[in-house]
């Protein structure tokens, strides 16, 4: 501790959370590792199941600037959505997420961002789901897999652009444990830096990653074990 009160030590970047990402364009989840000296995305569609911090989800406005780390301007869900700082930001979401052990790797709290109207649609449905639900489990949070994801075609012709539609299920309610709000600033390191839907998709070996079959995913189930 430094006469300022806070440490002048050089940062390790370790304080930051690290994410999980999807893919609308291709219709899959990515978390993504830094293995010191890169960031490592890692497929997780097959076998995402994710306990979700539905509780303290925030809204407003996002920005993705290609290379550098996103712009956050966002409020507690509830709270009046403030101005637009920019034409370049566009509407979207933040929470936290705890992945289940079989695919969240050794730091299953991550965080989740996006603008990707595809996403966010998904999201909505499943999020009314949680609001007709939480009554029913006191104290507890959703534990969310994937189902499926539905391609969506937007223009026509040369300007036609298919993204994928996330399907959720709630599989069950567990309790929060050590998923626990957390300060976070209002902009991630670049090395840490979103791509969903608007910015570049996750480096797959320099190709677009493909899309997952369209057809249902296995049903997952929620065990003790899951987020122990």
């Amino acid at each position: 501790m430094s006469v300022f009160g806070f440490s002048t030590e050089p940062s390790s970047g370790g304080d930051w959370l690290p994410i999980v990402k999807y893919d609308a364009r291709a219709g899959r989840f990515f978390r993504v590792d830094y293995n010191g000296t890169d960031n490592e995305p890692i497929d997780i569609t097959g076998n995402f199941k994710a306990l979700a911090d539905f509780e303290n989800v925030e809204v407003g406005w996002i920005m993705f600037p290609p290379g550098s780390a996103p712009s956050f301007v966002l409020v507690p869900m509830g709270n009046q959505i403030p101005a637009r700082p920019s034409d370049q930001h566009k509407n979207g979401v933040r929470f936290l997420l705890k992945l289940a052990k079989d695919c969240g790797g050794d730091k299953p709290i991550r965080e989740i961002a996006s603008v990707a109207r595809v996403f966010l649609a998904g999201l909505e449905a499943i999020y009314n789901q949680y609001l007709a639900e939480k009554a029913k489990h006191p104290g507890l949070l959703p534990v969310l897999t994937l189902e499926k994801t539905t391609p969506v075609t937007t223009g026509s012709g040369q300007k036609s652009s298919t993204n994928y539609q996330p399907t959720f299920r709630i599989a069950g309610w567990a309790p929060r444990g050590d998923l626990q709000p957390q300060p976070r600033g209002q902009a991630a390191p670049a090395q840490a830096s979103f791509a969903t839907g608007n910015g570049a998709a996750p480096a797959t070996g320099g190709q677009r990653a493909a899309p997952p079959p369209q057809q249902q995913q296995a049903q997952h189930t929620v065990s003790a074990d899951d987020f122990g």
